[in-house]
């Protein structure tokens, strides 16, 4: 099957596309044939070798988190999916992700991908789908609350938003000046999230860029909740006077069930900016490092 191949830590110079042997399923996975899948921000970390002391890749490696495709095969004992089933998947880094013709995941980290979302669709909604929804319940926000959230319009932010929408609270977006009117169409309220307020008016908060990270937790109130999926500075949170959630992605099919279905039904829109082949995986993350409005996916 061909890969994606990153030969060495470095620049998007360091892809090739080569031939590597088909991975065969084990007990408890499946085998998919992806015909789609993303390209995140991660990916630009472990490609420069930024994550090599906490998750070492055995190069040449495969990068690429969320994909989509169909059951090729199936492990000993798998019996929820069957061949030929449209999925998506959600592949964990190290070093054999979704950047290529097949891959193998255990059945727990697999959901099937409902009829009216393409592959592209269901390739974008994985990992921000997912976060943004572990960050909202990590809150135990309920209908009525209202959530501040910084980087509301990047894909995290927008699935936080749209599911803090679904369960009947109230999104606040915090983006630059400059982005007040767009976060608004999303959001219906928005605050120049640069500015540091004079009173914190807010009892929970997301933050999911981390520039902002001080003047966001100035917006919360003694004794409130902020759910980040960045690190906090020492510092910013004098006197521990907020409660801090710092959060990473976790692979859950039930929550992946329920962005699915979700986007199914219009509830949940994560935009696509650019499709690029997998030929073009380099130009695909730089098109991600100059920081597209929507998920860039790489079609298979």
């Amino acid at each position: 099957m061909k890969a994606a191949l990153l030969k060495s830590y470095g620049g998007v110079d360091q892809f090739i596309v080569d031939e590597v042997p088909t991975p065969k399923p084990e007990a408890g996975e499946v085998l998919i044939k992806i015909e789609a899948s993303a390209v995140n921000p991660f990916d630009l970390i472990l490609r420069q070798g930024f994550m090599a002391q906490f998750i070492p890749l055995e190069l040449p490696a495969v990068l690429g988190g969320d994909a989509a495709g169909t059951i090729a095969a199936l492990g000993a004992g798998v019996t929820r999916l069957a061949v030929g089933d449209r999925v998506v998947g959600d592949f964990p880094a190290n070093g054999k992700g979704a950047h290529a013709e097949y891959g193998t995941l255990p059945t727990s980290s697999v959901a099937k991908l409902p009829a009216n979302l393409s592959f592209e669709q269901g390739a974008s909604l994985v990992k921000a789908g997912l976060t943004g929804r572990q960050t909202v319940d990590a809150l135990g926000v309920k209908s009525g609350d209202r959530v501040l959230i910084s980087g509301a319009l990047g894909m995290v932010g927008r699935a936080a938003i749209q599911y803090l929408q679904e369960i009947g609270a109230k999104p606040v977006a915090g983006v630059r000046a400059e982005r007040l009117e767009t976060a608004r169409a999303l959001t219906g309220e928005a605050i120049d999230i640069t500015e540091q307020p004079a009173e914190a008016t807010f009892d929970f908060a997301i933050s999911t860029a981390p520039a902002v990270v001080g003047n966001l937790v100035g917006h919360v109130r003694d004794s409130g909740q902020v759910a980040s999926i960045v690190q906090i500075p020492e510092g910013v949170n004098v006197d521990n006077r907020v409660t801090i959630h710092e959060l990473r992605h976790r692979t859950d099919v039930d929550t992946l069930n329920a962005v699915l279905k979700a986007a199914s039904e219009g509830a949940l829109i994560i935009p696509i900016a650019k499709v690029f082949p997998l030929s073009e995986v380099g130009a695909a993350q730089s098109a991600v490092a100059v920081g597209v409005q929507g998920k860039v996916v790489l079609k298979h």
